[in-house]
């Protein structure tokens, strides 16, 4: 895929996005833990069945992510907002998902592992990098 390291530092490091949903103009978004398989280039997301979100993505699977890094010792704060196609994911390969999600976040397990939880993967396909100096890049996934 070939994106830049920025962004591959913030799936790889963060905890946290905000994930943008949409269907017949309405928006929404929330806070959401995240999980980057890097061997797939998916990031991993869980939700109770019965939420805006899901059914956003069952009508609409295209989404956007924020994610940001508020930057450490000598670090440079960046934002990137990535747009991707949300799957949710078939019963039969969600433990797959479901454990790598629940290693990264243990003490979240109630909406990794509990009851009607689907679990979601989305595919980058575009991002929008910026810094506090207001470098701003894109990236497009060329495979796309």
């Amino acid at each position: 895929m070939n994106m830049p390291v920025e962004i591959e530092r913030l799936l790889k490091t963060e905890n946290f996005c905000f994930l943008a949903t949409s269907y017949q103009d309405c928006p929404h978004v929330c806070l959401m833990n995240f999980t980057y398989l890097a061997d797939e280039e998916l990031i991993i997301l869980s939700s109770r069945e019965d939420t805006t979100k899901v059914n956003h993505i069952k009508k609409n699977p295209d989404v956007s992510l924020l994610l940001y890094s508020l930057g450490g010792s000598g670090e440079m704060h960046i934002i990137c907002t990535p747009d991707g196609m949300a799957t949710l994911v078939r019963p039969e390969s969600e433990t797959h998902y479901r454990d790598y999600h629940y290693k990264k976040h243990p003490h979240m397990g109630t909406f990794i592992m509990g009851k009607n939880i689907s679990m979601v993967t989305v595919r980058i396909k575009h991002a929008v990098l910026s810094d506090v100096e207001d470098k701003v890049r894109t990236w497009t996934d060329s495979s796309v």
